[in-house]
């Protein structure tokens, strides 16, 4: 039987933030391991704390004894499992919206204005205006935390062209936290020769958690069923 390991990006529920997917995997019969990362699952004040070390280790931690495994990674998770993925090849990758950049002009100037703006506000990750009531993300997160986001994505690049199992890279199309163009540089730089760019259409950057969160669930288990084959 396959494990494939879910890794979550900044969010206050990383279970949650899986909305139909989780569920579905497990039906299909997979063992599904969702990790949760320093300074989540608790308050924003405990992201302080949390460096891009100690994610990168968790992810390593996470698939310690497992041989036979896949990755799926959201956003920030996306790019720790770039990093896992080329130190230690799954069976098959999925990254959903992986964050190698950001909308937000100011977020290359992050390191410098911690001072200033020692916190900053959730994002606005889901399109449905209903559905983005129940978002289980932190409302705000230290701006430090996000400097280590900002490591990691520097960091991505020279990891990705070591990856080579199949992958499907996940683009959402009314993301306001990712741009388009970031999705597509994380594709073109991954080193393997089976590789798909999916548009997840009427979504934002939570696409599981959208309104066509069951249709973007189908599509990941469905791809990585017939890679797991």
């Amino acid at each position: 039987m396959n494990d494939i390991i879910l890794i979550h990006g900044f969010t206050s529920h990383p279970t949650r933030v899986w909305g139909p997917l989780a569920g579905r995997l497990r039906q299909e019969g997979y063992w599904v391991h969702t990790p949760t990362l320093k300074g989540h699952g608790t308050v924003p004040e405990d992201l302080l704390d949390a460096r891009a070390e100690d994610w990168l280790a968790e992810v390593e931690s996470a698939a310690e004894g497992l041989e036979d495994y896949a990755l799926v990674g959201l956003s920030m998770g996306a790019l720790l499992a770039a990093y896992l993925a080329a130190k230690k090849p799954p069976r098959a990758l999925v990254a959903l919206v992986p964050a190698l950049g950001f909308k937000n002009p100011l977020a290359p100037l992050a390191p410098y204005l911690t001072w200033l703006l020692p916190r900053l506000p959730g994002t606005r990750s889901i399109h449905d205006p209903e559905l983005r009531a129940k978002n289980p993300n932190y409302p705000h997160f230290p701006s430090r935390a996000f400097v280590e986001l900002l490591k990691l994505s520097r960091q991505a690049p020279e990891w990705l062209p070591r990856v080579t199992a199949p992958a499907l890279v996940v683009q959402a199309e009314h993301d306001q936290v990712i741009p388009a163009a970031a999705v597509r540089r994380y594709h073109d730089l991954l080193g393997s020769h089976d590789k798909t760019l999916w548009v997840a259409p009427d979504s934002g950057h939570d696409l599981l958690l959208d309104r066509n969160a069951e249709a973007a669930a189908a599509m990941v288990t469905d791809w990585l069923a017939k890679k797991l084959a």
